[in-house]
């Protein structure tokens, strides 16, 4: 298997409800009741629901105490999403000691195995699966009982096979509804199998999937029936995709991911803190202790990941992805307090966590009126000795002008400064 290009012929392995499902096994007190995991803030809504709950009428997206009303004996579970990332790590690894290629879905209950060239080492399809059904057999009885799998060429076609395992199983076809179902769709297969499905399977806006619904296009077979043009023309790009994805001929790769090396550090509090400016003090106190890691040195960073056990059981986490890439404590800081203004931890902590994940080339940083040397020293100057301005400031003005769609700072030039005329004495020119 060439595992840098990927692979052609793809496993998809879901697990619905994952982080509910997680905590049933984890709570055998929980097997019973209808679940529903909440987001935090302070203005709760339901994030995911059991399907228990859904027959009740709730429904992700939807107020706590509107979901209360409709089910009076629904459990909220607390966010875990520490408990709930551990758990998908050891899914992936067990995954990747069986093939290079793995990658992992935003979903956390979703993985795609890339199988091409693993028929000599493990057979057919079929002979494949039951050998992953094993190893998750070994790491959770449950992870072997409760996935769904499906096979097809790429990921597209082989995550609408582990939807159609799903369908079977609650339908209790013959065949299919035992646990664990799996579906798999030969090349040859794959156009007669991708028409009837639903057009909800398509990876795009939920917005055009609506506008398909309107125009009487319930299934993929009728995107196939319609004219590229027409498409192209209503949907864009998002149109010949979809059409190509209906049709069968595009075929996304497994791409295999690279090993993480994340660097993690982590500050244990003697009482829980609740006070959002002795957390925003720890915080600093775990960047500057990241950020002298000697794996760190020699690059900046731009992935960072906070997370904190809470007082009473649970965790609480924050995933934040830095437009430029920096090594400065006091902009790491300031980024992700801006975060954490947004999406506070609903308890005081106990244990406050840092992990840099994602890194970039080294950074020298400096701020509009920092200069490096060589450059003007009097504060509030943008030029240097040589009459240019700042690098710093022009990338300033080039991010403002992407984002304003239109030039948002001028420079001041001489042009007559003895004239007559006020409007010839200076001029405005765009900082691009």
């Amino acid at each position: 298997m060439d595992a840098g290009r990927g692979s052609r012929m793809a496993l998809c392995l879901w697990w619905p409800g994952f982080e509910l499902e997680l905590e049933r096994v984890r709570t055998p007190s929980l097997a019973d009741p209808p679940l529903a995991l909440p987001t935090v803030g302070d203005r709760r809504r339901i994030e995911m629901g059991c399907a228990l709950a859904a027959s009740f009428g709730v429904e992700p997206g939807m107020i706590v105490s509107q979901a209360i009303a409709l089910c009076p004996s629904l459990v909220l579970c607390e966010p875990d999403p520490d408990f709930h990332d551990a758990a998908r790590d050891r899914i992936a690894e067990v995954f990747r000691d069986w093939s290079p290629v793995v990658e992992q879905s935003v979903d956390r209950g979703r993985f795609f195995v890339g199988v091409d060239g693993l028929e000599r080492l493990y057979g057919p399809p079929e002979r494949q699966i039951a050998g992953l059904r094993a190893r998750l057999e070994a790491l959770s009885p449950w992870l072997a009982a409760s996935a769904r799998i499906g096979c097809a060429p790429g990921k597209f076609a082989a995550w609408v096979a582990a939807r159609s395992a799903e369908s079977a199983r609650s339908t209790g076809s013959a065949g299919s509804g035992r646990p664990g179902a799996a579906v798999c769709v030969a090349p040859a297969d794959l156009a007669a199998f991708l028409a009837p499905q639903p057009v909800d399977v398509l990876p795009v806006s939920p917005r055009m999937v609506e506008r398909l619904k309107r125009l009487g296009v319930e299934r993929l077979a009728g995107i196939v029936r319609m004219p590229e043009p027409a498409l192209v023309s209503q949907f864009g790009a998002d149109g010949r995709r979809a059409l190509a994805w209906a049709r069968g001929t595009r075929i996304d790769r497994v791409r295999p991911e690279a090993p993480a090396r994340p660097i993690r550090v982590a500050l244990d509090f003697p009482s829980p803190i609740g006070q959002l400016e002795l957390l925003h003090a720890a915080l600093d106190r775990l960047i500057g202790r990241a950020l002298a890691h000697p794996r760190r040195r020699g690059k900046s960073v731009r992935g960072l990941r906070v997370s904190a056990s809470l007082e009473d059981g649970g965790s609480w986490s924050i995933r934040a992805i830095a437009r430029e890439p920096t090594s400065e404590p006091e902009r790491l800081g300031a980024f992700l307090r801006s975060r954490i203004a947004l999406d506070r931890p609903c308890r005081a902590v106990e244990t406050l966590r840092l992990e840099l994940f994602r890194f970039g080339p080294a950074s020298a940083q400096t701020g509009l009126f920092d200069p490096k040397e060589g450059a003007a020293r009097v504060l509030g100057s943008l030029e240097t000795k040589d009459g240019e301005l700042l690098p710093a400031f022009r990338r300033a003005a080039r991010v403002l002008r992407l984002r304003l769609g239109a030039a948002a700072l001028y420079r001041v030039l001489e042009l007559e400064p003895n004239s007559r005329l006020p409007e010839r004495r200076h001029a405005l020119m765009e900082i691009a």
